[in-house]
Formats: C-alpha cells, sequence, structure tokens
C-alpha cells in the first residue's frame, strides 16, 4: 500500500470512529443491548414453558422463536425494526472498536478484536434476524443449521468443519461460564452504584453460566451431527433445549436454563447504561 493511500486508510478510520463515538450513535448502539436483552428474556420464557410442558405445539424455543412471538404481538414490526437497528449499530460499534480501536500489536491486543469481532457476529446475526422477520421472511434456525450442516457435510472434509464449529461451540460456552464464575464481565461495565451492584453481579453470574451451558450443548450436537453424519442433530438451541427436556431431571435443568436466559436479558438492560462503549 502507497504512503498516500495508507494515510487516506487511517483518516477514514479516525472518521469513522469519530462517528461511533459520537452520541447518538452510542445511544443507539446502547439500544442493541437492550434489544439482545428482550430476545434472552423471551427465549428465557419459551425454554420455561417448554419445560412446564406449555409450549404451543411446533413452537421454537430459540432465537427464531422468540422474534416469532414478537412479530406476532401488536406493533411487533416496530420492536423488531428496533432492536435490528440498535444491534446493527453495535455491530457497527464493534467491529470499528476492532479495527481502528487503537489497540497494540501484542498478543492481548490481538485477542481483544477477536472477542470484539466474536460479539460482533452475534449481535450482527440478531440485526438480520430481526430485520428479516420485520420483513416478513424470517426463517427457522432450527432449519436453517439442519440446512447449513447438511450443505457441509457434503463437502470434502465436511465431517471436521463440524467437528471444528462443535468444538468452537463448547469452547464459547466453556467461556461464558467461565466469565460468569469469575465475574469477569465487570471489565465490560463502568461501576454503578452499590445499590443495584449486587443485583448486577447475580445476574450476571446466573446468566453467563446457564447461557454457556446451553451454548456448550449446541456445541456437543453439532459435534454429533458430524461423528454421525446426521445432519438432523444440528438444530441449534432449540434442538439443545428438546435435548435437555428428554434426559432425567431434565424439565428441571431446561426450567433453571430458562430462567438463566431471563437473567442474561435483565442484565443486558443494565448493560445497556453501564457498558464500556
Amino acid at each position: 500500500m502507497s504512503e498516500q493511500a495508507e494515510q487516506a486508510a487511517r483518516k477514514t478510520g479516525r472518521e469513522a470512529k469519530r462517528v461511533a463515538d459520537s452520541r447518538w450513535f452510542e445511544t443507539t448502539a446502547r439500544a442493541g443491548f437492550v434489544g439482545s436483552g428482550i430476545v434472552h428474556l423471551l427465549i428465557g420464557y419459551l425454554a420455561i414453558l417448554l419445560g412446564v410442558g406449555n409450549a404451543s405445539s411446533g413452537g421454537e424455543t430459540d432465537q427464531s422463536g422468540a422474534l416469532q412471538q414478537i412479530a406476532a404481538v401488536p406493533g411487533g414490526v416496530f420492536l423488531l425494526w428496533a432492536i435490528a437497528i440498535g444491534t446493527a449499530a453495535l455491530t457497527v460499534r464493534l467491529v470499528l472498536e476492532a479495527v481502528v480501536g487503537g489497540r497494540s500489536d501484542s498478543t492481548r491486543g490481538w485477542l481483544a478484536r477477536f472477542k470484539d469481532v466474536a460479539k460482533a457476529v452475534v449481535y450482527g446475526v440478531i440485526a438480520y434476524s430481526s430485520a428479516s422477520y420485520a420483513l416478513g421472511a424470517g426463517s427457522s434456525s432450527s432449519s436453517s443449521s439442519q440446512s447449513a450442516a447438511a450443505k457441509t457435510l457434503a463437502t470434502p472434509g465436511g465431517v471436521f468443519v463440524l467437528l471444528l464449529a462443535g468444538a468452537i461451540a463448547v469452547a464459547i460456552g466453556i467461556g461464558l461460564v467461565v466469565i460468569g464464575c469469575r465475574r469477569s464481565f465487570w471489565k465490560q461495565l463502568v461501576r454503578p452504584p452499590r445499590s443495584v451492584e449486587r443485583v448486577i453481579t447475580v445476574l450476571g453470574v446466573v446468566g453467563y453460566v446457564l447461557k454457556g451451558i446451553a451454548v456448550a450443548i449446541v456445541g456437543v450436537l453439532i459435534g454429533v451431527a458430524g461423528l454421525q453424519s446426521d445432519p438432523d442433530q444440528a438444530t441449534g438451541l432449540d434442538g439443545a433445549f428438546d435435548a435437555i427436556r428428554s434426559m432425567p431431571g431434565g424439565v428441571f435443568v431446561l426450567v433453571v436454563i430458562g430462567i438463566g436466559f431471563l437473567a442474561f436479558g435483565v442484565y443486558s438492560f443494565f448493560r445497556a447504561r453501564y457498558a464500556r462503549l
């Protein structure tokens, strides 16, 4: 890259960072945490309904099921667009932080960049899915997972790819559990008044640990799909919840995990207020 082109790229990066640091953009990005919180609350609610046997027939208990619930209520389309815009802004903010955040080239700096990109992918998926349901084009995440797994298995080395994807999901789940147990989520937050600090701590620990367990189970199912060459096993959260419910004592575990998603949803509301952006 020529010196002139490099200077132009740096200038563009600084301008993009300036926009991302603006008050209006930060407010929109914080709304993304609220949108994510709403989705987690609904996932928790649907998981508990499944656990106690009151889930609607054919309904899904994952992100797509939550978005379907939002789309079904009066004015739900507007809420879906609000979630899409907020999480999209948060996605952009995280990507810019990873690219032009001024971090060093040390191992820790690159790890921080990777974490920002991983978070951006998560919020980007929520933004895309919310917009799709707002436009009436939403699809089942379980079906999408099965379709992606089938296409992967049909390619050379597809089994290895699915095993790797499953291992990554398990690692992410374990990482969430570690974040909750070590309470390292406080690194992402500005310390609030002491009156709410304990509440946030409890919500964060419960939410991260139980969500992490659910994500790890998803990873196991993806790995099983690869080992058995059966794409139907790769069903995302919906399949993970069904698998939990079918185990001895699974109803109790599923209700507890549903409570964990509820806790993470409420934690996300606090994060919207106290997140370091």
